[in-house]
């Protein structure tokens, strides 16, 4: 890892192309960048403005659909200790990346220069604990008599003016917020700190670095309730905000995990939610996107936690579009009991007695209840009350933006295009996550690795440039010694003790330790350091392990779980094998568990040496597997997605081979002829479908498919057969490193509503065609009737994501060509989340008619005798009047769901992954690793996945070709 320079040097190499990259950001997305940018060879500045990473992800206990904590999920290579609030091992302090450069409390300042060649300045705030020197022992804390709120608990706990800033933090290390003047009078953690990390004079530091570009990942800040006094934030003790919520459910929160009021302490027995706050209003008018996914999940977690609790959640529409969120939303309410009210509150009060807070609102509105009209007010009372406060652009946005010369829409956020989603208006300079529009954290984790795809195919000479070793943990190629340690018939032994700064030689006597190890047989050399883990101690170990002689090590120090990595690295670095080594816990397993008696705690020692001295001389070097990648790609699917990943690759200097079954490439965009944005879709077609045919490094099949599949990661086999004019078939066997199933999805078919019965009830998909090509059609149409979620022939029931907008676009497109028409949508509930609610706004200011039906009483439609002819009735119960509404349309268009495309199955069989339980392709991980298969070097993107728009697809497909990028681009595979 380059370590940044604490005097204000510049920090860029001496070199004629620039190789770096700045991500700003170190929430999710931008580590996931980094990551995949470090992965490829390309070197990675990390920015964080706060002392550690982890963004808002890091402060959420739990994650929708999965209930977990998964974080440490975001690669293959998890599973030493727990990595929060790190998606990986690769950021840990001591076994980072060495092609990330991290650099926390710190901003950027200035910037200058074209894509390819920036000139960046930054501001190191003054770091009052050296991170480089905190051993993490804590005793700083422990005599800090200053005390301030917790700003990572949200103010619902205290901490030290010098602490950590979380529970877990990368850097693992503690920070101090800005001294006070008592601090100086103070000075009590100066006297206490082990290591002289602490300076109370640091001042800033001026950096500047020269990089090729710049990724943003600034995410969001949460929508402040006090602007909305009405409900009560900030003034009732018993409101608080869904953030709040998170940090009290949380193992790590400041009741670990017991969700109690703040009045009292008291386990409440009634919990309310109220949506949308913050969202869809005059102040902000779009959806944020995330809202009633994790309400309902704070409710179920609420009801895993207190028994018997009453959870009520007040929602406008139940907005559950995610792959699996439709399961796991009738799972809240069906089998956990939550309830579901279509209300928005407008005002909240207190019983002063009691503070409970009580609500008001019309009844006959529960999801479960079809009660005619809208009754009476009622009023309950809740012990808590749960504000889910909406997304809003970053508190830096718009300085970030005048600073990088980049333009953010109307609502603050970063302007992006539909088909260029992670492009902001400025050559070399890109966007993921939440900054572009609000979003969930896997739809972040495929922006990130698509920008980093992005910068990818912009510097693809650098790309595999700063190369490194997985045989070993991340150690820099240059690091790795010319002439190794053989292993020997014969063990050779030598123990490194280290006392932790005190932390264990305070209480263990590691001389007594020593000199008993020393009597072991094998054992040539005992070396006791003070702290082995920071320069000079760990100069100090490189040259005690090479001057030792020995081909097998024991190093008694700290736990396996922080340090084994580092010990393993740097052993390496002497020319050993990392499995070589063994590693004893004296800290954890002596000085901390027996504090309080020395001489066990040294006997105890002596004997947990011993047993690492056997455990080592029985110990084997292993050695992984290296081979070269074939430098070539296999993307099965000729549509959007497939094209789009495609280029992404073959521009990035490889071969790419793409499979389409149909006789020409386009897929579903051949049948999109207009956006609801007002983009050109037809145009995208033709470039995409230009730049791929002409590429050098695509050779497209058509009328293909893959028959056989074969290999793993960096080789593997595939034979394609093609249907050749004649009708003979031809076969060819290609060899290739990573797989890429893009082969999308399709409009599903059925026999609903008079399908396939009557000529005037059609799918949305020819209603969109009429309205591009056959308009002088629409000037006859008196009414047109659009029913939503309209199930497939299986009854799989999910939300298809796509079909609310497209539907509304038509509306909007049919008010257009004929003011005139009567419009009216039938609806369970409308799904325009993110900026696309805008349209739905439009589409009711035009005049166009929304009415919701529930699942028990879904729309009748028939066919009744109107004198020669017959009449296209469609009747739907209104149940906030308590009405029955009937229509006669000369048009009826259903929204059918989109389902897998033909031959998904077999292809899954083939390449070995599995399928979901809507019969799409299922990925690792639904969070972290949305665009791969368990098996590394197989990926997914586009409607394969699940459901999307075009932006989507753009950016899953973006997503696959810079995870396949950090294969391709590897010198050697381990």
């Amino acid at each position: 890892m380059t370590e940044p320079q604490q005097n204000g040097l510049n920090l860029g190499r001496a070199s004629d192309t620039v190789d770096s990259v700045l991500v700003i950001g170190g929430g999710v997305g931008g580590m996931r960048a980094a990551l995949d940018l470090a992965d490829a060879g390309i070197h990675a500045y990390l920015l964080e403005a706060t002392p550690s990473l982890g963004g808002r992800v890091a402060q959420l206990g739990f994650m929708f659909p999965t209930h977990d904590c998964v974080l440490c999920r975001g690669t293959s290579d998890h599973g030493f200790g727990c990595t929060r609030p790190s998606i990986t091992p690769a950021l840990l302090d001591h076994n980072r990346h060495p092609n990330i450069t991290l650099l926390t409390s710190s901003d950027l300042v200035g910037f200058e220069g074209e894509a390819g060649d920036f000139h960046v300045q930054l501001l190191q705030h003054a770091q009052f604990v050296d991170p480089t020197l905190c051993t993490n022992c804590g005793r700083c804390a422990e005599v800090c008599p200053e005390i301030r709120p917790s700003g990572f608990q949200l103010g619902l706990s205290t901490r030290k003016i010098i602490d950590k800033s979380a529970p877990r933090s990368v850097p693992d290390t503690f920070y101090m917020i800005e001294p006070t003047e008592r601090c100086a009078e103070c000075g009590e953690c100066l006297k206490v700190c082990p290591t002289n990390a602490i300076n109370l004079d640091a001042q800033p530091c001026d950096l500047e670095i020269h990089v090729g570009a710049v990724i943003l990942a600034v995410g969001f800040q949460p929508f402040n309730p006090e602007e909305m006094p009405e409900l009560g934030y900030g003034r009732l003790p018993n409101v608080i905000t869904s953030m709040q919520y998170e940090r009290l459910a949380s193992r790590s929160g400041p009741t670990e995990g017991i969700v109690s009021r703040i009045s009292d302490g008291k386990t409440p027995e009634r919990i309310a939610w109220l949506q949308c706050v913050g969202s869809r209003d005059q102040r902000n008018p779009y959806c944020s996107s995330i809202c009633c996914m994790y309400a309902t999940k704070e409710a179920m977690l609420a009801k895993q936690r207190i028994p018997n609790v009453e959870c009520h959640i007040f929602t406008m529409d139940e907005r559950a579009f995610g792959k699996e969120y439709n399961i796991y939303y009738n799972q809240a309410r069906d089998s956990f009991g939550i309830h579901y009210t279509r209300c928005r509150i407008s005002s909240v009060e207190e019983d002063p007695e009691t503070n409970e807070i009580i609500l008001r609102y019309p009844a006959g509105r529960r999801h479960e209840e079809s009660a005619p009209g809208q009754g009476p007010l009622k009023q309950e009372h809740f012990d808590l009350l749960v504000l889910a406060v909406g997304i809003r652009p970053p508190a830096k946005a718009l300085e970030i933006a005048n600073t990088l010369g980049i333009e953010l829409n109307e609502y603050g956020f970063c302007e992006t295009d539909k088909f260029s989603p992670l492009a902001t208006t400025r050559p070399g300079v890109f966007v993921c996550g939440a900054f572009a529009s609000p979003k969930e954290i896997a739809e972040t984790i495929l922006d990130a690795s698509g920008a980093a795809a992005e910068v990818m195919r912009l510097l693809r000479e650098n790309l595999g440039g700063r190369k490194f070793n997985t045989s070993n943990p991340f150690i820099s190629e240059s690091s790795i010694p010319e002439k190794p340690v053989k292993d020997s018939e014969t063990p050779e032994i030598a123990i490194a003790l280290c006392g932790c700064a005190g932390e264990i030689s305070r209480v263990v006597d590691l001389e007594r330790v020593a000199a008993f190890a020393g009597t072991l047989t094998g054992v040539t050399r005992v070396e006791v350091l003070s702290l082995a883990c920071f320069n000079p101690d760990q100069d100090a170990l490189r040259q005690f392990i090479k001057e030792s002689g020995a081909n097998r090590i024991v190093i008694g120090a700290c736990s396996h779980r922080t340090h084994e990595p580092f010990f393993q690295r740097l052993v390496s670095e002497a020319g050993f094998n990392p499995y070589m080594v063994e590693m004893v816990n004296l800290r954890e397993h002596c000085s901390w568990v027996h504090p309080n008696d020395p001489e066990g705690a040294t006997r105890k020692a002596a004997e947990l040496i011993r047993m690492g001295v056997e455990r080592v001389r029985m110990a084997h070097p292993i050695y992984k597997e290296e081979r070269e990648p074939v430098r070539a790609a296999l993307v099965i699917g000729g549509g959007l997605s497939g094209m789009t990943t495609a280029l992404a690759i073959a521009d990035s200097g490889y071969d790419v081979h793409l499979v389409e079954r149909q006789g020409e490439l386009g897929g579903n965009l051949h049948h999109i002829y207009y956006v609801a944005e007002e983009e050109n879709p037809q145009r995208l077609l033709r470039d995409l479908v230009n730049r791929t045919v002409g590429h050098e490094k695509i050779r497209h099949y058509l009328n293909s498919v893959v028959t056989t599949h074969t290999g793993s990661v960096g080789d593997f086999r595939a034979r394609i057969q093609t249907k050749v004019p004649d009708g003979s078939l031809s076969e060819h066997e290609i060899r290739h490193s990573v797989v890429i199933v893009a082969t999308g999805g399709k409009e599903a078919s059925g026999k609903h509503y008079l399908m396939g019965q009557d000529p005037r009830v059609i799918p949305q998909s020819e209603l969109e065609e009429i309205l591009a090509h056959r308009t002088e059609r629409t000037s006859r149409l008196r009414s047109v009737v659009m029913i939503q979620c309209v199930e497939a022939d299986d009854g799989v029931e999910y939300c298809s994501r796509i079909c609310c907008t497209n539907t509304i676009k038509n509306a909007l497109r049919l008010k257009m060509l004929n003011p005139e028409c009567q419009v009216v949508i039938l609806y369970k509930n409308i799904i325009t989340y993110g900026f696309r609610e805008k349209h739905y706004l439009e589409a009711r200011r035009k005049g166009v008619l929304f009415v919701r039906y529930t699942e028990t009483e879904p729309p009748l439609v028939s066919l009744e005798p109107r004198g020669a002819s017959q009449a296209l009735v469609v009747s739907i119960h209104e149940h906030i009047f308590g009405k029955t509404l009937i229509f006669e349309p000369d048009l009826l268009a259903l929204s059918m769901p989109v389902i897998p495309s033909r031959g998904s199955r077999e292809l899954a069989e083939m390449l070995g992954v599995s399928l979901s339980i809507e019969g799409f392709f299922l990925e690792t991980h639904l969070k972290m690793r949305p665009m791969e298969f368990h098996d590394d070097g197989i990926y997914l993107c586009g409607m394969a996945h699940y459901p999307k728009f075009i932006e989507e697809s753009i950016t899953h497909a973006l997503a696959c070709a810079g995870r396949a990028l950090t294969i391709l681009s590897r010198p050697i595979l381990h």
